[in-house]
């Protein structure tokens, strides 16, 4: 574990998407994700190594409900008695109480094809999610934003006081749709449920009185500095058009 912007810690030994450790002080920890159900042992060697037994922590934060974020929700809920927190939206579909979209490779290459096929065919564990969050919700220090498109329920997370944007997949420092090649990106289409929709979540987004310089993304590494004008700067170029 690693610290990337002090009081937020990331497990770097997980390799499918980014958790995050946000450390509240004595008696308040919490993980921003928990990674994908295939990474569950290194997820626990990760805590273990930084002195964190998951039955103490206070909550698990998710950006969105796909496989590869909230992956260990149900395991680390039923084991530990670990809180869930997720939008209201996608804490309908995880407690199978709203019809599940499906993924599409739609524009997307044969790689993403297969990675929509098994987020189809083995999605995050269902479960009934403790807290059930809205827009504009505060939560360990977080400031709570709807940008739904790339699920219905996915946030952005701000923490004003390190100045850092936890985005989880609806803007990424990392290509899709394997991530290996660094760089800023929106949502890829064949993992999002309304790409057009996610876009405009994005612009509104940044619209907003929400400032903030780090970006701490779902996949790709931590960008410190001048993140917010370099996404503006990408939406520009992307003809994503934003009222400053």
């Amino acid at each position: 574990m690693r610290t990337v912007i002090a009081p937020i810690r990331h497990l770097h030994l997980l390799r499918v998407s980014n958790v995050f450790v946000l450390d509240g002080g004595p008696g308040d920890m919490w993980l921003v994700d928990c990674g994908h159900p295939a990474e569950r042992l290194t997820l626990l060697l990760e805590l273990w190594r930084a002195g964190l037994r998951p039955s103490e922590l206070t909550g698990v934060l998710l950006t969105h409900r796909h496989s590869d974020h909230a992956g260990n929700a149900a395991f680390l809920q039923r084991r530990y008695g670990v809180p869930i927190y997720a939008h209201r939206a996608d804490a309908e579909v995880l407690a199978d109480r709203a019809p599940r979209p499906m993924l599409s490779r739609g524009e997307g290459d044969a790689i993403a094809g297969i990675f929509a096929a098994i987020e189809n065919r083995f999605p995050a564990a269902s479960l009934v999610v403790d807290h059930a969050l809205e827009e504009g919700d505060q939560v360990a220090g977080l400031e709570v934003h709807w940008v739904p498109g790339h699920t219905d329920g996915s946030v952005f997370y701000r923490h004003d006081t390190t100045r850092a944007l936890l985005s989880g997949d609806t803007l990424l420092t990392a290509h899709p749709p394997l991530t290996l090649r660094h760089g800023l990106a929106m949502p890829y289409p064949s993992y999002a449920t309304d790409l057009p929709l996610a876009h405009e979540s994005i612009r509104a987004f940044h619209e907003k009185s929400a400032p903030y310089e780090n970006l701490l993304a779902g996949h790709g590494p931590p960008l410190l500095g001048r993140a917010r004008e370099r996404v503006l700067a990408m939406l520009e170029r992307d003809s994503v058009s934003v009222r400053r």
